[in-house]
């Protein structure tokens, strides 16, 4: 069934992601990375009376109301359900306990009425469904568990409490809001069950708990094995290590004081979320959780970038977290393409994802992130084991260049809807070149291409003035050569032909776009081609700043006529000007800008992906992991200028 397109919190170890609705609904659940398998496809938890048929209350549903919140600087998140005409009153605690492939729902029931209640609990779960018709269900009576399973993946769902009924299939959701059960079958080929426990009476005021756990793992003696030991922990041990290892991660990072609550509390959040969206197994840096399955709206976000991926990483650095950031660059050096290159995305196991076309910009920001990685750290032994992954890399870009232009060849841009060449691209390309050339120099390497890398290095700086920079104009333009129009013949007059691939397939593109884009930023920030006092760059900004403000909101678009999800401010596209500005000594203006990020955040503390033009309400990806970024890197800077 069609899924939320919000996830309002997310829960995880670095292994396992949970993500759950504004009403505590846990509506996926990713395994065993944090990208795949999304195991859920529904996950209802609810009370019922005994005494009462077609009784079950699902505590997401409207005859609860709801309050959500994290149990302070930890991914522990709490939601308050509450039923004051029936009486009841449930604070639901989520987590996933750390160095376990294991999920804890705790709930802590109350009678705050003023009769006597007699209560059951009521789970119902349809589980691995990416591969449906392969989907099937048992029950253990040993371990009194329902187990959802599939090829190499199984999930074990019982609490710290005697089963009363069970059901397999057969309708079973009809018989849970019905609240009784027909365990006939124990085994079969259904993905969907559910799991009754009586809580007996509460009195006015009395309070009982009970936990719900979902155990995963990749066989079915393995997922009994852990069911069985967790079973035998005390919980309460459980949560406690969990808070723990949240204060301890936090303890590893440096930490920040401006006297800001908002600004400090979304800088620690900001941390729990890198965590999160970094994978334990592999260190890919997941630009989200994913929102979309059936690419109704977008084309997915549960990747790994490069493209994000330098903004993160040098986030992750200024936190001090570089252990986080020499990890996903050791994995970038497996994904790395034979040729050098790296593709648009990848899933968190370095495996190419769906993608639909080269990015040269990714090639580009992973080579100059490396460089920034050991600016951090001036660990030289780094740099040796990069120097093979940066070589080739180094040597693809400075293949991938066109002869008539001298500019980075034909891709796609870092919206990933344009194939051309790019200004923001050429910078990227600019940066990366540039920094092999460092690194070489860093390592005391004499390789003979390197002096190529420096003619290829100057000659795409000499055309990106000579293509992009219009002087009658006073500003640089985002493309040439470009594809406008993917579906058909380019409607604008000044076109050309072009060839496309090896094959000789040949489309038709036009030579120049001037829609003004934030991305035109890039020729300074981050990656350095031109100066941020040089007058083209701040004629080019003051542009920026006078199209791509909506009027209403103080946050600015992408991109002029942007019409994605409705056309909205993003905070990177705002923090990428504060970072400008900056650079130019105006960090009041920053500032300003960077307030607008921090109060556009949810109230969990998580920054979106963008911001409603009219109303300022958080809109579509939450959280972004590159907005987090953004506002990291736009908070350490304001406090290394002495501004914050």
């Amino acid at each position: 069934m069609p899924k939320s397109y919000f996830n309002n919190a997310i829960i995880g170890n670095s292994g396992m992601l949970g993500c759950l609705s504004e009403h505590g609904e846990l509506i996926r659940l990713f395994w065993p990375n944090i990208d795949y398998w999304q195991s859920i496809d529904r996950f209802y938890t609810g009370i019922f009376f005994p005494e009462h048929k077609n009784s079950t209350l699902w505590l997401h549903e409207n005859g609860f109301s709801h309050r959500q919140c994290y149990d302070g600087d930890t991914n522990i998140a709490q939601t308050i359900c509450e039923a004051a005409d029936k009486g009841i009153k449930i604070i639901q605690t989520d987590y996933v306990v750390p160095g376990m492939d294991v999920m804890i729902r705790s709930l802590n029931i109350e009678n705050i009425g003023n009769s006597e209640l007699n209560l059951g609990l009521m789970q119902y779960s349809s589980m691995v469904t990416t591969t449906p018709e392969l989907a099937s269900s048992l029950f253990d009576f040993d371990l009194d568990s329902l187990i959802h399973y599939r090829h190499d993946y199984y999930a074990s769902i019982f609490a710290d409490r005697e089963v009363h009924q069970f059901q397999l299939g057969n309708n079973a959701f009809n018989a849970a809001c019905y609240t009784e059960l027909g365990g006939y079958d124990n085994i079969g080929m259904m993905p969907e069950g559910a799991l009754s426990w009586k809580l007996g009476s509460f009195l006015p005021g009395e309070k009982k708990s009970v936990n719900l756990i979902i155990c995963l793992s990749k066989g079915l003696k393995e997922v009994k094995k852990l069911s069985s030991e967790v079973k035998n922990y005390d919980l309460n041990d459980l949560y406690r290590k969990t808070v723990d290892y949240w204060k301890e991660y936090l303890d590893k990072a440096i930490r920040v004081n401006t006297g800001r609550d908002n600004l400090d509390n979304l800088y620690r959040r900001s941390l729990l979320v890198f965590k999160l969206m970094a994978d334990e197994k592999t260190g890919g840096l997941l630009a989200s959780a994913e929102v979309d399955e059936d690419f109704t709206k977008c084309g997915r976000y549960a990747y790994c970038w490069g493209r994000d991926a330098a903004f993160i990483t040098e986030a992750l650095d200024k936190c001090g977290l570089h252990d986080t950031v020499e990890k996903f660059y050791c994995w970038a050096a497996e994904a790395q393409e034979e040729n050098g290159s790296w593709q648009q995305r990848y899933y968190m196991d370095g495996n190419l994802a769906p993608s639909w076309g080269l990015q040269i910009d990714e090639t580009g920001t992973i080579v100059w992130g490396i460089l920034r990685h050991y600016k951090v750290t001036g660990d030289t032994d780094f740099l040796n084991r990069m120097w093979s992954t940066v070589k080739k890399a180094v040597n693809f870009m400075t293949e991938f260049i066109d002869p008539e232009t001298g500019l980075p060849a034909l891709s796609f841009d870092l919206w990933e809807e344009r194939f051309g060449e790019h200004l923001y691209s050429s910078a990227a390309v600019y940066g990366g070149v540039r920094a092999g050339i460092e690194i070489a120099g860093i390592l005391k390497l004499q390789e003979p291409r390197i002096n190529k890398w420096q003619t290829v290095l100057e000659g795409i700086r000499a055309s990106m003035e000579k293509y992009f920079w219009k002087e009658n104009n006073s500003r640089f333009i985002r493309s040439i050569k470009v594809k406008l129009n993917p579906w058909g013949s380019e409607n604008s007059g000044n076109t050309t032909i072009v060839k496309v691939n090896p094959k000789g397939y040949l489309r038709d593109v036009t030579l120049e776009d001037w829609k003004v884009d934030i991305s035109l930023l890039g020729i300074t920030v981050p990656f350095d081609v031109f100066e941020a006092e040089d007058k083209k760059v701040e004629n080019t900004v003051g542009l920026l700043e006078q199209v791509l403000g909506t009027g209403v909101s103080e946050g600015f678009k992408r991109y002029e006529d942007d019409n994605y999800i409705g056309g909205n401010p993003w905070i990177i596209s705002t923090l990428w000007l504060a970072l400008y500005h900056i650079k130019r000594g105006n960090c009041e203006k920053a500032g300003n800008y960077l307030e607008w990020a921090a109060k556009s955040c949810t109230g969990l503390g998580l920054l979106p992906e963008q911001v409603g033009k009219n109303d300022g309400k958080p809109v579509w990806i939450i959280p972004l992991t590159w907005s987090h970024a953004m506002f990291i890197l736009t908070l350490t800077e304001l406090i290394e200028k002495g501004f914050i």
